[in-house]
């Protein structure tokens, strides 16, 4: 029986029963012959100058490990993301972390729509910006509206975070950076999905109170003034502002009516004595999350959770810090008139009075107690009454 192998592409026999010897074959047919032995040791023999382990190029190597090329594609195509974004008038810089992307581009609408499309490819688990005096509205409401997470921070809080690392240098692609770090490692809340109808009574709301402010300028002006004319001219411009507060006054309520939902939380919160219709407003408008989070959430959320200090032996004050300061702004005038309107509210001021409590340890408690009567009333959907209170 022959049994044959090929070297060379040559047919090889090995020597049998009734076969003529190898190197009887060798003289008459001049080629180099080899037997199953030699073969097995030919092939298996490691080269002299050849590294240890596999050859990066065989194909036992790329099925164990494949290509760097495809390693940083599955990386990023699969690994969550996080994004920082600074931002300023003109343009804005994009960091993540891992470093993925880094780039800047123009604060305009189609730099916003640039960004949105660069970000649907990756994915993204959380984007952090940093609140800029209003130049950062516009790119938040674009990614909201493409639904990513997005959450917008105090400044401060990211500048002691960078201290906090050892970066002291500042520059915008550092800044952008810094957030996407920020990001992965704090993991801060992401901002809720803002509705049309909730920016636009927003804008309103803030308009109204951008109004109300330069109409207290110059009331507070007036009184240091001597000269006719400027008087005249002051008062002018008092009037004005009464009638521009008016108009946004109807336009505000207007917006409120318009909407079920913006009705029926004005109607609770109206009810509750102490509470009028710039109040609620501004809660409906700022403060979207009303009824559907905890007391603790919520007095936190406006900045009236009491946060404690101590260390070792020393036992300090607590005190509120952080929110959101214009719900806790008018917070403050509708617990001032709760405390003499709502019996509820009334009775805790007088109690922690009696107490020797500072007035305004007393004002902000009360703050908090009425705010977190009036997330209970929209959560249960009930008007005010005393004994829910």
């Amino acid at each position: 029986m022959l049994s044959s192998c090929v070297v060379n592409h040559s047919p090889i026999y090995k020597a049998g029963v009734g076969e003529a010897s190898a190197a009887s074959r060798a003289n008459t047919s001049r080629r180099r012959e080899f037997d199953d032995a030699q073969v097995f040791k030919a092939v298996s023999e490691r080269e002299p100058r050849r590294l240890d382990g596999n050859s990066p190029n065989s194909r036992l190597s790329r099925r164990q490990i494949a290509s760097s090329h495809l390693q940083v594609r599955d990386k990023t195509m699969s690994e969550s993301i996080y994004v920082g974004i600074d931002v300023s008038k003109d343009s804005f810089h994009l960091a993540t972390s891992p470093n993925i992307l880094k780039t800047s581009l123009p604060n305009t609408s189609e730099g916003h729509r640039q960004l949105c499309k660069i970000l649907k490819d990756q994915a993204v688990a959380l984007i952090v910006l940093e609140a800029t005096g209003g130049y950062e509205r516009p790119i938040a409401a674009e990614l909201l509206s493409e639904s990513f997470p997005v959450v917008v921070v105090n400044p401060k809080q990211v500048r002691d975070f960078a201290k906090g690392m050892g970066q002291l240098a500042k520059t915008d692609p550092i800044d952008a950076a810094i957030l996407a770090q920020f990001a992965q490692i704090v993991k801060p809340v992401s901002k809720t999905h803002s509705t049309p109808q909730t920016a636009e009574l927003t804008e309103l709301v803030r308009r109204r109170r951008q109004l109300n402010d330069l109409r207290t300028q110059e009331s507070n002006r007036l009184g240091t003034i001597c000269n006719r004319e400027v008087k005249k001219s002051i008062h002018k411009m008092i009037q004005t502002l009464d009638s521009q507060i008016a108009k946004i006054d109807k336009l505000i309520r207007k917006h409120i009516d318009a909407d079920d939902n913006f009705k029926s939380k004005d109607q609770i919160i109206q009810s509750a004595p102490g509470v009028g219709p710039q109040t609620s407003a501004m809660l409906i408008a700022n403060l979207p999350e009303l009824g559907s989070l905890n007391r603790q959430q919520i007095a936190a959320l406006a900045g009236l959770a009491p946060w404690d200090c101590s260390s070792g032996k020393y036992n300090g004050k607590a005190y509120i810090w952080g929110g959101r300061k214009d719900v806790r702004n008018v917070l403050y005038m509708a617990a001032f008139n709760a405390c003499r309107y709502n019996p509820v509210i009334r009775q805790l001021y007088y109690r922690l009075s009696k107490k020797g409590k500072p007035y305004k340890v007393v004002l902000t408690a009360c703050m908090r107690k009425l705010l977190v009567v009036l997330n209970t009333m929209i959560r249960n959907q009930v008007l005010w009454t005393p004994k829910i209170s």
